[in-house]
């Protein structure tokens, strides 16, 4: 993600918009031009999701039966890139290590809620992405590469339950409960498929589109700005490369 301007520049940067804008008012200026053209922040789209900040979090993810094709490690790919872009972006964040999560994953064959490993780990709240479709050659035309995917995001926070008047029961174990619960589509690039090349192999083009999906899933709980969108088949957001 772009990294925000410290507090201190944000805060001169403000000033001068300000003194400008009286200046702009004193010789019948509108001011509202000058707002427009000496905006000091890049605007920012907010998360949807809920707030991981100061949180204890497992990261789960499984790919549903017939999507992963000759990636047979997606889903913990996947996993593992989310983790990265959390703990980056997140502060003061708590994510448990993927690999750990994977081991108990593979020691627990029968699990069916995230909340199982969030009490496992201890953590406030568990993630999980099922990938339902990820493709990276393109169905239509043979030779060309496009990535299309599509991710169920559900988040289940850990809270002791409540009596019938609401009051919480502090003695009681901690329940895990749905808190949140999308969709990400993701298509890339945005301008269509492009020539499968030597330079551009199907693993490599598999492994950048995998970021670009981590990302993307990263935005229902941070911050981004438009400018970390994708544009010509690029992830303009270089914590990937």
């Amino acid at each position: 993600m772009t990294p925000r301007p410290p507090a201190r520049t944000r805060r001169a940067a403000a000033l001068i918009v300000i003194a400008a804008v009286g200046l702009l008012a004193t010789a019948g200026c509108d001011p509202r031009t000058l707002l427009y053209f000496l905006q000091p922040f890049e605007p920012t789209i907010p998360p949807p999701g809920p707030s991981l900040k100061g949180k204890r979090v497992v990261v789960l993810a499984h790919a549903v039966t017939g999507t992963q094709g000759d990636f047979q490690a997606i889903d913990r790919e996947l996993a593992r890139a989310l983790v990265t872009s959390l703990r980056k972006n997140v502060k003061r964040i708590d994510v448990v290590n993927p690999d750990k999560v994977w081991e108990w994953i593979e020691g627990h064959p029968s699990w069916s809620d995230p909340s199982e490993a969030a009490k496992a780990f201890e953590a406030d709240m568990a993630i999980f992405l099922e990938v339902e479709s990820f493709q990276v050659a393109s169905p239509s035309s043979p030779g060309l590469l496009e990535g299309v995917a599509k991710t169920h995001i559900q988040v289940f926070e850990m809270a002791h339950p409540k009596n019938s008047k609401g009051k919480v029961l502090y003695d009681q174990p901690k329940e895990g409960e749905k808190i949140y619960d999308d969709y990400q589509d993701t298509n890339f690039p945005v301008r269509g498929p492009i020539p499968e090349t030597s330079a551009n192999s199907r693993a490599h083009f598999k492994n950048r589109f995998l970021q670009v999906v981590a990302a993307q899933i990263s935005w229902h709980f941070v911050e981004h700005t438009p400018d970390d969108e994708i544009k010509d088949g690029k992830p303009l957001d270089s914590q990937f490369e």
